[in-house]
């Protein structure tokens, strides 16, 4: 699955939406034209109406014509296009704080990592081995505690601001394993690039929607009056141009939806490397009464974004999802044509007979993390595990990390304190002003927690700290926005302290900074400009230049890495920089050029820097850091590196 080749598909297909959605505005307007004309003709005094039913009789085409004039129907042209724009406008702000906007608007209760109920931590569990694997920020997990049918969905303007939404029946029925395929089938949407299609979707179908709710309004606000019979008309015929609109809508979500749903069970065979954990999924719901069935009142405008068909009255042309046994057929070709049924007391039954030691559970978790790693950077999982990845590596970077810190990790507070314990600089001097700056921030007791905290974050190994920033993102994202502001604020202080930023420092802004904007700030998106590497030659010299020269102390071992990873990327007359001609500030510049890159250019500008890291077999702690930083600017997945050594 090449997951940067389906995220330029879905930029492709938002143009189609967009010609798909132009046709049904023009027939919109031409269909009301036509009603509103016709209402008012209809609905004038007798006298009116009788001369006009003796003109259309009498074939008086002039008559005729004045009731359709240019004139009329450019200003009824005018206020239905302006009523469509303004209410996109309207759902877009809406939904410009990502995926929360979507799963707060469905009654969603958001879950928090330190959580007691075991099922919710199971859920977190999963969503967090998913975004490890995948390379990316681990999404806020929502519950719809209020649905009983199996679904989930992810929604978001990209990975910083995704969420994942699952329902109360999805949580008491799968297993974990089953549970594991359906995240990854929205992971997949992530990667794939249709969570930013779909928002656009809900967007430009509201304004399609939006007559109708103007009908319905007109016609409330009439039913209390005799002398609005005018408007009352008016209304209904509004009503009838909305259920257009609704049509015109379910075409164009089925459309752009269900090819894409064949996709994700596809990639969630690949990131889990067992069919059975989705076609068992797909299965239970076949045998499940409640099905996949959404109650909730918004559930016709966000349809497209669940797992399964949220509104089961759909005819076959509406739906926005395959139907169950052709999806179920896709995954197990074998199937015997039997569903699952499963009750809460055998589900509970049967996770106690799947459940395994806590070294299996390690094993299970790395493998995870390591195939997902390798569908996510386009590698085949099969060869990964056939060639020799440094898999007792990744364990141990695991099994590093001390329980105090991971649990404090998954705590709000607890992550802040390791965060900022984490740039407590080594110089006596400037840790003292850093301790300063930590007694005088407006987070009250977060600098006795330090104290008890920096000793053991001190003592870790330099490797350790990427999983362990990676691992406390979702608990930062439970911050509320007041606490969110004094912590950055506080953060750059820290940062500032020494009046100077070293990449160490740069590597965990942008992660912190990239992950939780999308949370708390109204996030500008890099657009793509570049097609071509060419065009951004000059910006990836300085980005090859510092790493050649940060990984390499022999010079003709940082040329060999610099050429290696140029001509990777097809730049092949790029030489490299002094090492004074990178600086940080321009290294930081060129980062973020190469944001803007389209999505299909990506996979060559990550392997040119990955094959630059590799040039000397083995890959630091320090790199990468800075790689996966530089993925998470240019909203990538980190690349995987396979064989490789990882040294201090």
């Amino acid at each position: 699955m090449d997951f940067f080749t389906q995220q330029d598909k879905a930029r492709r297909n938002t143009g189609w939406l967009v010609v798909l959605f132009i046709c049904a505005v023009v027939g919109l307007i031409a269909l009301t034209n036509l009603l509103i004309g016709l209402t008012l003709f209809f609905v004038t005094q007798e006298e009116t109406m009788q001369r006009g039913l003796s003109v259309v009789s009498h074939t008086n085409t002039q008559t005729i014509a004045s009731l359709f004039s240019w004139n009329t129907f450019g200003l009824v042209s005018l206020a239905v296009g302006g009523a469509v724009g303004c209410a996109i406008l309207y759902k877009w702000l809406q939904l410009s704080s990502g995926g929360k906007a979507v799963a707060e608007s469905l009654g969603g209760v958001r879950l928090y990592p330190n959580t007691d109920d075991p099922d919710q931590l199971q859920v977190l569990n999963v969503v967090e081995e998913m975004a490890l694997a995948a390379g990316m920020p681990v999404p806020a997990v929502y519950l719809l505690e209020h649905e009983m049918g199996i679904n989930a969905f992810a929604a978001g303007n990209g990975p910083a601001d995704a969420v994942i939404g699952v329902t109360k029946g999805c949580v008491q029925q799968f297993k974990r394993d089953e549970l594991q395929g359906v995240i990854a089938h929205e992971f997949s949407h992530i990667l794939n690039g249709d969570m930013r299609l779909n928002l656009r979707l809900i967007a430009l179908l509201h304004g399609i929607v939006f007559i109708g709710l103007v009908g319905e309004l007109l016609i409330r606000g009439s039913s209390s009056r005799r002398s609005d019979n005018r408007i009352a008309v008016l209304g209904i015929a509004l009503l009838a141009i909305g259920w257009l609109g609704t049509f015109f809508g379910n075409l164009i979500k089925a459309a752009v939806s269900r090819q894409r749903e064949f996709l994700a069970d596809a990639s969630a065979v690949q990131f889990t490397r067992n069919p059975d954990s989705i076609g068992n999924a797909l299965k239970i719901i076949g045998g499940y009464s409640s099905g996949t069935e959404i109650n909730d009142a918004h559930r016709s405008e966000v349809s497209h974004l669940f797992f399964g068909q949220a509104i089961c009255s759909l005819s076959n042309m509406m739906a926005t999802h395959p139907p169950l046994v052709d999806r179920i057929l896709k995954v197990d070709p074998d199937w015997d044509g039997n569903y699952l049924y499963r009750s809460a007391a055998s589900r509970t039954r049967k996770q106690e007979d799947d459940k395994i030691t806590q070294a299996e559970k390690r094993e299970a978790f790395t493998q995870t993390v390591m195939t997902g790693a390798a569908v996510a950077a386009g590698v085949d999982p099969d060869s990964l595990f056939s060639a020799q990845a440094d898999l007792d590596q990744i364990r141990q970077d695991i099994e590093r990390i001390p329980e105090t810190l991971y649990q404090q990790a998954h705590d709000p507070f607890g992550a802040i304190a390791l965060c900022y314990s984490l740039i407590i600089h080594v110089e006596p001097e400037l840790k003292a002003k850093q301790w300063q700056l930590i007694a005088q921030c407006d987070i009250k007791g977060i600098e006795p927690l330090m104290r008890q905290l920096h000793p053991v974050v001190e003592r870790l190994k330099r490797e350790v700290r990427l999983p362990l920033i990676e691992l406390l993102l979702p608990a930062l994202k439970c911050m509320s926005p007041e606490q969110y502001k004094v912590f950055k604020h506080t953060l750059l202080l820290l940062i500032r302290a020494d009046k100077k930023t070293d990449l160490f420092e740069w590597c965990l802004f942008q992660l912190v900074r990239h992950y939780l904007a999308g949370e708390f700030e109204t996030k500008k998106e890099a657009k793509p400009r570049f097609k071509e590497a060419s065009a951004l030659s000059d910006e990836y010299q300085i980005i090859l230049s510092l790493l050649a020269h940060h990984g390499h102390e022999d010079s003709g071992d940082a040329e060999r890495a610099f050429n290696r990873g140029a001509g990777a990327a097809g730049l092949y007359n790029l030489r490299l920089l002094p090492e004074d001609a990178c600086d940080l500030e321009r290294f930081i510049k060129a980062v973020n050029r190469l944001a803007c890159a389209y999505p299909v250019l990506k996979p060559r500008l990550i392997t040119g820097i990955k094959n630059c890291i590799y040039q000397d077999g083995k890959v630091t702690a320090g790199e990468r850091e800075i790689v996966s930083s530089i993925a998470a600017v240019m909203d990538a997945p980190a690349p995987l590196f396979l064989e490789q050594q990882v040294s201090e």
